[in-house]
């Protein structure tokens, strides 16, 4: 038994929907940071370059995740040869 390629597209999608919503949440909270010089709360922490890249990294597997859900709802285009026996109904 075979997959279609709209219900890979779909698992992919929200798979990667869900890791890219996490990891951009975790990257923004920061939780592994402390500064008690500015602030008790990571929130108040300065982000470093790799924690914007990781941001960036998360923000971006996010988009493909979307990416792949949109294209996996989107009708599916019958070839001439399914589309011929349609032609003759007519």
């Amino acid at each position: 038994m075979t997959a279609s390629r709209k219900m890979v597209y779909a698992v992919l999608g929200l798979l990667l929907t869900v890791v890219g919503g996490v990891g951009s949440f975790v990257a923004f909270i920061q939780p592994w940071r402390s500064c008690p010089d500015i602030d008790d709360s990571s929130a108040g922490c300065p982000a470093t370059s790799s924690d914007l890249a990781l941001l960036v990294l998360a923000l971006f597997i996010l988009l493909v995740g979307v990416v792949l859900l949109v294209k996996s709802l989107k009708p599916e285009r019958l070839s001439s040869d399914a589309a011929a026996h349609f032609r003759k109904l007519g």
